[in-house]
């Protein structure tokens, strides 16, 4: 079980380490087993990590992982798990039925039975963003950008959706406005980590088939 986790250990460590490191990553490998047969595999495993992550920071491709896991980990899983779990506390404020629905009203009545018509489906395109959302880190952590821009593009879908659904109901589309304005941020971003990416040295064949 010890050298099990220690092969883990050195399997991260050995993720955040530069491309052309991976001969080094091969040769701690081989003294990891030396270390697991002589009982210090844990020691030696998680100082390889320590290693890495103090290097990560000082190249390029250390610096777009902690980028892309800053802004997944940060941004895009609490807004998305803001989406979902609101939606177990009720509709926001942004829903309130506007000064229109005058009561004992024909108008009233209708943008009453509008809303009660309406409301079931905001909440389940709410859901399908706040999905989305998920998707979106999930992908963007495993850098595959095909399914990043699928993930994205439904997200934009999702939000642009509520803003019509809201703006029909002439109930307060700011809140939705400005929760669109940071998708289109946070696409904006993923775009330019896209970028960066693709400057990249590409890890080894064996290693991609690994991960």
């Amino acid at each position: 079980m010890r050298a099990a986790f220690s092969r883990a250990i050195l399997t991260l460590a050995m993720l955040c380490m530069r491309s052309k490191d991976h001969g080094w990553g091969i040769a701690m490998r081989s003294e990891l087993e030396e270390a697991i047969a002589e009982g210090g595999g844990l020691r030696f495993a998680f100082g390889c990590l320590v290693a890495s992550w103090g290097r990560m920071p000082a190249h390029d491709e250390g610096r777009f992982s902690l980028t892309i896991h800053a802004l997944a980990v940060g941004l895009i899983v609490p807004i998305g798990s803001f989406q979902v779990v609101g939606l177990w506390h009720g509709f926001p404020a942004m829903l309130r039925i506007g000064d229109f629905a005058v009561p004992d009203s024909l108008q009233g009545y209708l943008m009453t039975s509008a809303y009660q018509g309406l409301t079931p489906l905001i909440a389940v395109v709410s859901l399908l963003l706040g999905g989305a959302h998920l998707r979106l880190a999930w992908t963007l952590l495993d850098r595959d950008w095909a399914r990043v821009e699928e993930a994205g593009a439904l997200s934009l879908a999702a939000a642009v959706t509520i803003i019509i659904l809201i703006g029909l109901l002439d109930c307060n589309v700011g809140q939705a406005l400005r929760q669109g304005a940071v998708l289109l941020l946070e696409l904006a971003i993923v775009a330019a980590l896209a970028r960066w990416h693709a400057e990249l040295p590409q890890p080894p064949q064996a290693d991609q088939a690994a991960t």
